[in-house]
């Protein structure tokens, strides 16, 4: 019993995962789903894409991009990421399955004619996507600066404003971010995945099992960091670092590093989550594409390069970063998301 309960915290047994599912008569073969995808479950298959089923264990996580980024409309995702028990359990967190946005359900009408009767804040809100496929085309400094605006005008505990930003738009220094990054996440990988799936195999070997060091060290980590261990976690970040030509910040020219004054009042991490959230919405609004990147975390194992490179010094420290570019063709479309959770106390 104890042994079946560390599998399960290791990796979940009875888990469901969303399916990926594809017309293939509307399907061009364009590629732009396989360059998206946040965990590289894709691949084109002649002249069409297809599952390239990497892993036995993870699947699509169904963030739905692959959906927003087709421009033919021949993608959908069926079903929903549920597991039925242990520690990761959800399936009973959820009612009925993912659905557009409320406005969006009106029978008898467009979604043109739908968001004519919504405020601009909302249809920002319902179609900002996060962005991986991005121009070269380099953001002009003016436009940056607005981003930034919208940021250090969000609320913040005790109207303290923790944050500082820096500007990365040096290709080659970002591409350096990138390499250290990925240094640094395959030592996450090396401790959290079997070793033959932190190596880039297509289709992956099914029969990888666990050390026994895993088996031990592994239980203690889904109990003391679970958000670093979720099994969807640890399938993106092996992404990153074990495939040698996917970018952790998608080769976007512009990259915007959140940095929060440890000695802010309250919880920094809620002040600079809404000063980043205002500066996607208003980039999005822009024409500009975003996308968080909480990866650059890795960096930490790095403090002089911080210093050195890109001027991280007490009492800053690094919380999250934003790329920031002009989107590859059409993206902002509305996708569907889990029902909201709520408990009404009249």
């Amino acid at each position: 019993m104890l042994l079946e309960k560390i599998n399960e915290m290791t990796l979940p047994s009875e888990t469901e995962f969303a399916r990926f599912e594809l017309d293939r008569e509307k399907c061009t073969g364009c590629g732009r789903c396989v360059e998206t995808c946040p965990i590289q479950l894709l691949k084109l298959d002649g002249d069409t894409a297809c599952s390239n089923e990497r892993y036995d264990r993870f699947r699509c996580i169904t963030c739905q991009n692959c959906v927003a980024v087709c421009p033919t409309g021949a993608i959908s995702i069926q079903g929903d990421y549920r597991v039925r028990s242990g520690f990761w359990r959800n399936a009973d967190l959820y009612e009925g399955g993912k659905t557009v946005p409320g406005p969006y359900q009106a029978r008898g009408k467009t979604a043109e004619e739908v968001e004519q009767g919504l405020t601009e804040t909302e249809r920002v809100i319902y179609r900002r996507r996060s962005i991986r496929l991005y121009r070269k085309k380099q953001v002009p400094r003016a436009l940056v600066e607005r981003v930034i605006e919208a940021g250090r005008f969000a609320p913040s505990a005790g109207n303290n404003q923790p944050w500082k930003f820096v500007v990365v738009q040096d290709r080659e220094l970002i591409d350096e971010i990138d390499r250290k990054c990925k240094r640094a996440l395959k030592l996450h990988s090396r401790l959290t995945l079997p070793r033959a799936w932190t190596e880039r195999r297509i289709p992956d070997d099914k029969r990888a099992r666990f050390a026994l060091w895993q088996r031990a060290v592994l239980p203690l980590l889904v109990r003391s960091r679970p958000g670093e261990t979720d099994q969807r976690v640890r399938g993106g970040v092996n992404t990153v670092s074990s495939d040698p030509d996917y970018h952790t910040f998608f080769r976007a020219p512009c990259l915007v590093i959140l940095l929060a004054d440890k000695r802010a009042i309250g919880g920094v991490e809620y002040d600079l989550g809404i000063c980043g959230q205002n500066m996607v919405l208003a980039a999005h609004a822009l024409g500009l594409g975003t996308c968080y990147v909480g990866l650059i975390d890795a960096l930490k194992l790095y403090p002089r390069f911080q210093r050195e490179r890109l001027g991280v010094r007490d009492p800053f420290r690094i919380v999250m970063s934003i790329t920031l570019g002009y989107p590859k063709g059409k993206i902002d479309n509305v996708v569907a998301r889990e029902r909201a959770r709520v408990q009404w106390i009249p």
